[in-house]
């Protein structure tokens, strides 16, 4: 189409979307589509849902590649029946469309305003400023951004306009600010052993990752230290493409150390383990930086080449080690581990400081979060109630 003709028919289709939209409206209720690539989407974007679930304003839909996993997810979080196919939304008329990831948006032709979240926050694969990576952010009527340096550079390199920025924090660390309960009561909920503490070991997908260079010999060490052990991996480990694995089926590797001392967590929301478990470690991931935001005892396991491999902002790794112990063998591992659980508190300040760094005011995002998503869809917002995990997965049951 020439130049002329876009400029003949721009005005054209605005008025017909404008009149969809009315029409859209005429019930008052409001349509929110969400899209989630992986679990772990789903998971970032829960605490906005699962409150605009309990809105009789709003209808939600939910969609999303065909996984087997991130299928999994939507049953085990009571979403099924809400899931539409990614070629039925096409032409469906949505209010807003969400996602937590923007690569390989749905097409849509009917959805009035987007809204993107960020998943993450470790500046892995170059996402703290991605002025080389082909993401569509034009696309969005609004990005919620994180954290101010985020935002500030995604600003600054002309990918974001400065009014379509939002700072909003992460709304999936509110649950971790202060958190009620005692880990041991939460672990034995899990089906651990409530003797021993538990230490979450949750490294980043690659097959440079701590996981493939050590993974096995780490839970090992976690266990000859007297805990329990949940692996929370990532969405990716757990996914049959060997860019992510190495190739190996980690469900089956780690299979022989089912009891009560390891439970693999294959649930896409991380929270529930996170609260249950005394002690992290990790290489390099944002869950890592959640659990300063919960301030828990985290220790790095290096791994020589995965910052390189995994494209890492050398500020973010460097501001994680900062707020943790640093160990490069499982005997340090082992020394780690006993100073954590001997000294909890011992880093605390250094825990909060990079809490607050990589989540704007934590504890508080949900609020903001859905305040953005009402002015979107042009309805009046009423603060949020909080969902409490016990809730959350007894409606999932």
């Amino acid at each position: 189409m020439t130049p002329r003709l876009r400029g003949v028919f721009r005005p054209i289709g605005r008025a017909l979307r404008a009149v969809d939209r009315t029409a859209g409206r005429l019930g008052g209720r409001r349509s929110i589509l969400l899209e989630a690539r992986t679990p772990m989407n789903l998971a970032v974007l829960r605490p906005v849902f699962d409150r605009l679930l309990a809105d009789s304003r709003v209808v939600v839909r939910f969609t999303g590649p065909e996984r087997p996993d991130l299928a999994a997810a939507f049953a085990e979080m009571g979403l099924a029946d809400r899931v539409i196919p990614r070629s039925a939304a096409r032409w469906r008329r949505f209010d807003l469309y969400m996602n937590a990831d923007p690569w390989e948006a749905v097409k849509l032709r009917r959805v009035d305003k987007r809204l993107n979240f960020f998943h993450g926050v470790a500046g892995k694969y170059n996402l703290d400023c991605p002025s080389e990576l082909p993401l569509g952010f034009d696309r969005y009527d609004m990005v919620a951004f994180p954290n101010e340096g985020r935002r500030a550079a995604y600003v600054a390199a002309g990918i974001v306009p400065a009014e379509r920025a939002a700072l909003i924090g992460y709304p999936k660390a509110d649950a971790l600010v202060a958190p009620d309960g005692d880990p041991r009561t939460r672990a034995r909920a899990l089906g651990l052993d409530a003797g021993r503490p538990t230490v979450i070991f949750a490294p980043t997908f690659s097959a440079a990752s701590a996981l493939n260079a050590a993974g096995e010999a780490i839970i090992e060490t976690l266990f000859a230290s007297g805990c329990n052990v949940i692996a929370k991996l990532h969405d990716r480990s757990l996914d049959a493409d060997a860019r992510y694995t190495g190739g190996i089926d980690w469900r089956e590797r780690l299979r022989r150390y089912a009891g009560p001392h390891f439970l693999l967590a294959e649930s896409g929301d991380s929270t529930p383990f996170v609260l249950a478990s005394e002690v992290m470690v990790t290489d390099h991931s944002s869950i890592g930086f959640e659990f300063c935001a919960a301030d828990r005892p985290v220790v790095v396991f290096d791994v020589p080449g995965l910052i390189e491999a995994a494209r890492i902002n050398p500020d973010k790794v460097a501001l994680l080690r900062s707020a943790a112990a640093v160990v490069a063998t499982t005997a340090q591992l082992a020394e780690a581990i006993d100073e954590a659980l001997t000294s909890p508190h011992s880093r605390t300040a250094e825990r909060r400081r990079v809490a607050n760094e990589v989540f704007h005011e934590p504890g508080t995002a949900t609020e903001r979060a859905l305040r953005l998503v009402y002015e979107l869809i042009a309805l009046p917002f009423s603060p949020p109630v909080a969902m409490p995990i016990e809730r959350r997965a007894a409606r999932a049951a």
